[in-house]
Formats: structure tokens, C-alpha cells, sequence
């Protein structure tokens, strides 16, 4: 409920009536109470019976935005929103009525209006004092603004971090997929050439290597992530970008075989030093390697480029090139956005992280269409300064 529960102090009445002799004493002790009444820091409004209010506090006075002459003699319902300021003067009555208090002595949070009619939340407690043969409603208010503005922000901190963690999840998810599949693809490749009796030992050999080389890459990957969670951003050196992009190609290349698909690397950037993640930097080429075959895995056609070239003076291009169909219009302008996706059984993280990855590295990520049908993925990165 608002102030319309708030208790008096003992303060004197505003009135013109000549107030009778007072004895030293007395008089000192009224100067000390309202020394310490204008000291407090929370705001103090007392109102009579009727719901007038009495005296307020320069506390009080700041809360609300008014002089105290402004409210002095109003009836404090002018103090809060509805539905309070409509139900103020029945909490009186019924509490004069029943004796039965619903905010006396309990206090509670309720809201109070300011002059320029916004709304704050308060904590709200309130006494009652007899003096003078009359009862006087004391109200102690303590303004709650900075309490839940600190609780709202502590709490998008904590929904911020979910939200970080959930996205962690996906994405670890995501790039954890890619060296398992692989695996996966190697072994399921390996074995179909032994059962058929057309595969020599060394190409067997050459296969476990390549299964061997993407757990190795699956625990750069966890490594990776656990140093940007104890440090906050990973771990960057300098590099020589084609023979990150080839490594990177090299992860796909079982994939590429097992769906048909020709494969071309044109790696013909020259300078290509750049300071990156290394491991990031392959994930980004993995992911549009993948999406390129995955794309092409129904069509007829299923070519795919890898190239790198200088791109302006201080800038390298890293170009993935499919035959696909294409993008679809509804998607094309969202494509990096977070859980888009064309695939039937796809995260959508995969663009999403790659576009945070080459951000971070100062870098812009893009897609075009192909002149010669299907999507070119381009990102660039800034060249090491020398």
C-alpha cells in the first residue's frame, strides 16, 4: 500500500494557533528532535486521521520532489499511485474501525509518486504515536531504486551468462561434430576399401593418420575453450595463413572424397603472415568446407575452391567456393545470425561462430553468389604488420 498507511510523528501540527509556553526543557528537546529528524537519511511523513499530512522530513522532501509546503495540510494520498491513492483513506477508517492494522508495525514494499508523476518503488514502515490526545501516523520510507536497479542488472548479468554458457554449449557442440564425423568418416572409408579387398596397407596407414589428426584437433579444440575461459580471449601467434587454410582443408578431405566432391586449392597469397588463433581460423575454414559439400551433396555438379589472395594492401582473402543451388532469398540476409540454418538437422552456430571468430580477429566475414551457380564464402583478415 502506499503512504496512506503512514503514521505521524510527534511532530507539532501545522497551525496558526499560538502554541502555549513551553518550559526550557521542552524546548530544547523539540530542537533536538527536529535537528535529527531533518539529519536522517530516509525519508519521515507524518499525517493525522484524517490522512493530512502533518510534517515531512528534507529527506522526504527530496524523494518526492516537492517542498514541504506543497504537501503540508494535503492529504498524502497526492503521494501515491493508484490503485493506493484511490483506497488510502479506507486503510484509515478501517484501521480506526477494527483497530486491526494492514502495514502498522509490519512495513512493506510497496511504490510512491514523485511531482513529475514517475513511480519509484520504497520500503514503507509504519507506528502509530499518541500525543496530545490524538493518534499521529509516523511513516519511515526508504527509497528501494538503487536495491532494484542492482537486483535487475545482477540479474541480466546472470541471465548474460547463461546465455553465454548455452552458446558455449552449441557451439562446442558444433565444432566438436566436425572432427567426430571425420573420424568417423576415415574409419567408415578405411574399412569399406578392406572389406572390398582395394585398399593397400599404406593407404590404410594414410587413413588411421587422418583419424589420428582430427582427435588431435579435437583437443586443440577443448584446449582452446578452456583457455579463453580461464583467460578470458584465446591465445593468438604469428602465422603463415595458407598453410592454415591447407591443414584446415586437410581436415575435410574425407568428407569431400566420401561425397564426390573435387576439391581445388589455389593458396596464392603472398604475404600471408597474420596474427591469429590458429585453431580458431581452422575452424571457420572447416565449417564453410563442410557447409560447401553438404550443400552440393545432391547435385550433379559438386566442385569446390579453396583460395586465398591480397585483398586491397593490408588485407587476405580466404574464398570457399561451391556449385550448390544457391542461398535462399529468406535467409540470405540473416545467414550469420544465431540458429539459421538450411540444414534439416542443423545447429545453426556454425556461420553464427565463424562471423565472432573473424570479428575478433579484426576481420570481415560475408557470402555472394557464385557467377557460376552456387554460394562463394569470403572472409578477410588484416596481413601482420612487418
Amino acid at each position: 500500500m502506499g503512504l496512506s498507511h503512514l503514521p505521524a510523528s510527534p511532530v507539532a501540527p501545522s497551525s496558526a494557533t499560538e502554541e502555549p509556553e513551553r518550559a526550557p526543557g521542552v524546548r530544547e528537546h523539540d530542537s533536538y528532535l527536529a535537528a535529527i529528524m531533518n539529519a536522517v537519511v530516509d525519508g519521515v511523513i507524518t499525517i493525522d486521521e484524517r490522512g493530512t499530512v502533518l510534517s515531512m522530513n528534507p529527506a522526504a522532501a527530496k524523494l518526492f520532489g516537492f517542498a514541504p509546503s506543497e504537501v503540508i495540510g494535503q492529504n498524502v494520498r497526492m503521494l501515491m499511485p493508484e490503485p493506493d491513492r484511490s483506497r488510502h483513506d479506507s486503510y484509515i477508517s478501517e484501521y480506526l474501525r477494527t483497530g486491526t492494522p494492514k502495514i502498522i508495525g509490519i512495513g512493506r514494499q510497496v511504490e510512491g509518486k514523485r511531482k513529475d508523476g514517475s513511480i519509484f518503488p520504497m520500503e514503507l514502515g509504519v507506528s502509530v504515536v499518541a500525543t496530545e490526545g490524538r493518534r499521529v501516523f509516523v511513516g519511515l520510507i526508504h527509497d528501494l531504486s538503487q536495491r532494484r536497479q542492482f537486483e535487475r542488472r545482477l540479474q541480466e548479468l546472470q541471465s548474460n551468462r547463461l546465455d553465454l554458457m548455452e552458446n558455449m554449449a552449441a557451439g562446442l557442440a558444433h565444432e566438436l561434430k566436425q572432427p567426430l564425423t571425420a573420424i568417423g568418416a576415415y574409419l567408415n572409408f578405411a574399412r569399406r576399401h578392406l572389406n572390398e579387398k582395394t585398399l593397400s596397407i599404406e593407404k590404410v596407414e594414410e587413413m588411421l593418420d587422418g583419424a589420428n589428426a582430427q582427435v588431435f584437433r579435437a583437443s586443440e579444440i577443448i584446449d582452446n575453450l578452456r583457455q579463453f575461459i580461464a583467460r578470458g580471449e584465446a591465445v593468438r601467434t604469428l602465422q603463415n595463413l595458407n598453410e592454415v587454410v591447407r591443414t584446415a582443408c586437410e581436415f575435410t578431405d574425407a568428407l569431400a572424397k566420401e561425397h564426390h566432391v573435387k576439391t581445388s586449392i589455389d593458396l596464392e597469397a603472398s604475404p600471408d603472415a597474420v596474427v591469429i588463433n590458429k585453431v580458431q581460423i581452422q575452424q571457420v575454414v572447416v565449417n564453410l568446407k563442410r557447409n560447401a559439400v553438404e550443400a552440393m551433396q545432391n547435385g550433379e555438379r559438386r566442385e569446390m575452391r579453396v583460395s586465398t589472395r591480397l585483398f586491397g594492401r593490408d588485407l587476405i582473402r580466404v574464398d570457399v567456393t561451391d556449385t550448390g543451388p544457391g542461398l535462399p532469398e529468406e535467409i540470405s540476409g540473416r545467414l550469420f545470425e544465431q540458429f539459421t540454418t538450411t540444414k534439416p538437422h542443423g545447429l545453426g552456430v556454425g556461420l553464427s561462430i565463424s562471423r565472432s571468430i573473424i570479428e575478433a580477429h579484426k576481420g570481415r566475414i560475408w557470402a555472394e553468389p557464385n557467377p557460376g551457380g552456387g554460394t562463394i564464402f569470403s572472409f578477410v583478415l588484416p596481413v601482420a604488420e612487418r
